[in-house]
């Protein structure tokens, strides 16, 4: 899951909170920051607002390093390759289940994957890992 997944996850656990509100809280940071932080497909390169984040929400900064690592584009990096070369995709979700199957489609809100039990559709920000998710091998 992306640190943008993860944050708009934490967000909404509380009800109310506004972007604008943490970047009060966090003292400097802007509320554009903030929500672009939320949004963002890449890794949030502002190691500062990364810190202010964990520190806001009360978490250790590990956790929010971890979930920078695996951004979006990431994950469509790995799935577009599952699909292309009909590898079965592993998938684990924030609840700790792991699915695995064939790719066959995915946007840019979920993935199509085909398991022996049949079609599943997982919604995107469900997905907190997947194998490799830290090895940049699209950069190499």
């Amino acid at each position: 899951m992306s640190l943008s997944d993860h944050l708009r996850y934490l967000r909404a656990m509380r009800p109310g909170l506004t972007p604008e509100d943490i970047a009060e809280a966090l003292e400097g940071a802007l509320p554009g920051a903030v929500s672009q932080a939320e949004k963002r497909y890449r890794p949030v390169a502002d190691e500062a607002l990364i810190a202010g984040l964990a520190r806001f929400y009360g978490r250790p900064l590990a956790e929010f390093q971890w979930h920078n690592a695996r951004a979006r584009k990431y994950l469509t990096f790995y799935v577009q390759r599952a699909l292309e070369s009909q590898v079965p995709a592993m998938l684990t979700l924030r609840g700790g289940q792991t699915l695995s199957g064939r790719v066959v489609w995915w946007d840019l809100g979920a993935i199509g994957l085909q398991t022996e039990e049949g079609l599943l559709v997982v919604q995107r920000h469900a997905v907190i890992d997947w194998p490799d998710a830290e090895e940049h091998w699209w950069e190499k």
